[in-house]
């Protein structure tokens, strides 16, 4: 018994995280209340409030699922086979996919808008740094094969990432996706040829 009671438990406190996803999307964060998120997912009160004591912490869980999912979709698009050539372009198409998600702008609302306690923003600019090891990785990968010349692969992640989300302005700029995609993949070569093996 108290096993289905922890388990109808998750249900719930997921119902909870989905429909306040949804109408964050929606509205925006700012726009939402808890008294929204209680109508649209037809939870009671008291049990949002049993899993989550503030929009914050619902918002933050959120994106917390949502960096796991974006690992999650990574590892399936690695191909144990793939150089580490390829593993750039593709991480770089992945990037500019993922900039498609709605969330995220709801992520810029809340850090935007917000007074911001300085270990909610640690967390979040932790949780946003989550491909900085994947990239990383990618770059030891290729630098042990003999493909890039050797560097510090720590900082080559971090200029990497830097390059790819500093292409997101270009969303704010209304470019075509399919440009998009040319862009980011551009910016892989530009970077690859860089780091390349002499």
């Amino acid at each position: 018994m108290a096993r289905k009671t922890a388990e109808e438990s998750g249900r719930t406190r997921q119902q909870i995280l989905n429909g306040a996803r949804e109408l964050f999307i929606r509205r925006g964060y700012n726009a939402t209340s808890m008294e929204d998120i209680r109508k649209h997912t037809g939870v009671s009160k008291g049990s949002i409030y049993y899993h989550f004591k503030s929009k914050q912490q619902l918002l933050m869980e959120i994106f917390e699922q949502r960096t796991v999912e974006w690992l999650d979709g990574w590892r399936k698009i690695a191909k144990p086979d793939m150089t580490p050539v390829e593993k750039l372009y593709a991480l770089a198409d992945y990037w500019q996919e993922d900039f498609d998600d709605p969330f995220l702008k709801v992520i810029d609302e809340f850090l935007t808008s917000q007074g911001v306690d300085a270990e909610t923003f640690e967390k979040l600019i932790g949780m946003a740094q989550t491909h900085y090891p994947v990239i990383q990785a990618i770059i030891e990968e290729g630098i042990e094969a003999g493909a890039f010349r050797r560097d510090d692969p720590a900082e080559l992640a971090y200029i990497y990432a830097g390059m790819l989300g500093g292409l997101g302005m270009a969303y704010y700029e209304k470019v075509p996706r399919d440009r998009m995609r040319e862009i980011y993949r551009k910016a892989a070569g530009l970077f690859v040829r860089g780091i390349g093996a002499e």
